[in-house]
């Protein structure tokens, strides 16, 4: 292969794993991985870079280099942006905006508990009578002990958090679904601070 044509491939792949290649190129490309493991291969390898750095972990291998700068600021959620819109129930152009609040510190309310921030959502009609926020935790803060008034939806954005009765790690991309009636708390882990999208109602008497 050459060197133009590696390059070219390694930019297609990436924007692949990132989430920004358009929708007919990740449908040819969605196609090829199905017969082409190699191709597979370095899917899943970009995938792994991306979620290394935007956990805080070392910076990836050579020729992931690029991933460090496909990260910055709020360009680091774009591969997020059709799970938010989903979970919140807006549209992808409404969750891109509001990640891209994230990093603004005048956007978050202090509480509940030490080291934790909210952001009230403005979700779709889906969840009418919800409440729907985004939440931060500093690395090492502790969400206090809740019980659920309904099922919540938990979807981690960045770093990640520890259960801390069962001591299940969620990371980045990952959705926590606990049903209604059950309790617990949670903390932080170390590195980046955690950022998450969280739906739940309230008790029938809250």
């Amino acid at each position: 292969m050459a060197v133009d044509e590696a390059d070219e491939l390694e930019a297609l792949v990436l924007s692949y794993a990132l989430g920004s290649a358009p929708r007919e190129e990740r449908a040819r490309l969605g196609r090829l991985v199905e017969t082409d493991p190699a191709l597979a291969a370095l899917i899943s390898e970009a995938d792994e870079a991306i979620e290394a750095a935007a956990m805080g972990f070392a910076a990836p291998r050579l020729p992931w280099q690029a991933v460090l700068q496909q990260l910055e600021g709020a360009r680091r959620f774009d591969q997020l942006v059709p799970s938010v819109a989903t979970l919140f129930d807006v549209g992808e152009a409404q969750a891109r905006a509001l990640l891209a609040r994230i990093d603004d510190p005048s956007q978050w309310l202090e509480g509940p508990g030490p080291g934790a921030w909210l952001m009230p959502v403005d979700a779709g009609p889906r969840w009418s009578g919800y409440v729907c926020t985004l939440l931060r935790l500093d690395p090492g803060a502790t969400f206090p002990l809740h019980t659920h008034g309904t099922e919540e939806q938990v979807l981690v954005l960045e770093g990640g958090y520890r259960d801390d009765a069962s001591a299940l790690e969620f990371w980045r991309g990952a959705l926590d679904v606990r049903a209604s009636g059950t309790s617990h708390s949670f903390t932080a882990l170390p590195g980046l601070a955690c950022v998450c999208a969280s739906v739940v109602g309230l008790p029938e008497d809250g």
